[in-house]
């Protein structure tokens, strides 16, 4: 079995997208005028999405499961549109949807008979992996001082955290929806962190 860590050829070039696409909505939210600053925040983008990235697919290497990021087209357009917006305006508006992720997972034999896993509770474990990455990388940085990287990654997860899995909302199965449907206790607790996290960092 490959390892969960790997990426596709087509992966790299969706978390190269969508490191372009989360640093413009981050640089537009915060009236960045200069290349250079424009530049760290889309390496700082870069950063936080591989941390989620990171955080799913440690889940995913234990459980012998796959995670697959997906470019959302749709979330990516509302991204920008958000951005367009900020910058004609100068208010701090910000949308953040350019991702979101698949999983998947080989069949396990049991009695002679192949059999799933239980994939609601496995999705929620792998997309739990990732918030507590983004968690844990907001608290490092804001614990740090670096007002900047903290504000991206509280950002990022508040807006991952939307229950929303529907098709008339242009965003693609966000993190909150996997969370929601297992438990809406832990989808509660996780929303009231990233929120305390917001008025903290901003």
């Amino acid at each position: 079995m490959a390892s969960s860590y790997s990426m596709s050829e087509e992966e790299i070039k969706y978390v190269l997208l969508s490191t372009l696409v989360l640093g413009a909505a981050l640089a537009a939210y915060n009236s960045v005028s200069s290349v250079q600053t424009a530049a760290m925040w889309t390496v700082t983008a870069g950063l936080v999405i591989l941390t989620r990235e990171f955080g799913q697919r440690t889940v995913a290497e234990w459980m012998d499961a796959y995670v697959e990021l997906e470019l959302s087209k749709d979330g990516s357009a509302l991204t920008i549109l958000g951005a367009i917006m900020a910058f004609l305006t100068q208010l701090p508006i910000i949308l953040v949807f350019p991702v979101t992720n698949s999983f998947s997972g080989k069949r396990y034999e049991h009695w002679g008979r192949s059999i799933d896993a239980i994939w609601m509770k496995r999705q929620f474990w792998m997309v739990a992996g990732g918030l507590v990455a983004l968690f844990t990388g907001w608290l490092v940085t804001y614990s740090l001082g670096w007002v900047m990287m903290a504000e991206a990654f509280i950002l990022f997860t508040f807006f991952q955290l939307m229950p929303f899995d529907y098709k008339n909302i242009p965003t693609g199965c966000l993190d909150g929806a996997y969370v929601l449907r297992w438990s809406g206790a832990y989808w509660l607790i996780t929303i009231s962190i990233a929120i305390i996290g917001l008025v903290l960092t901003l």
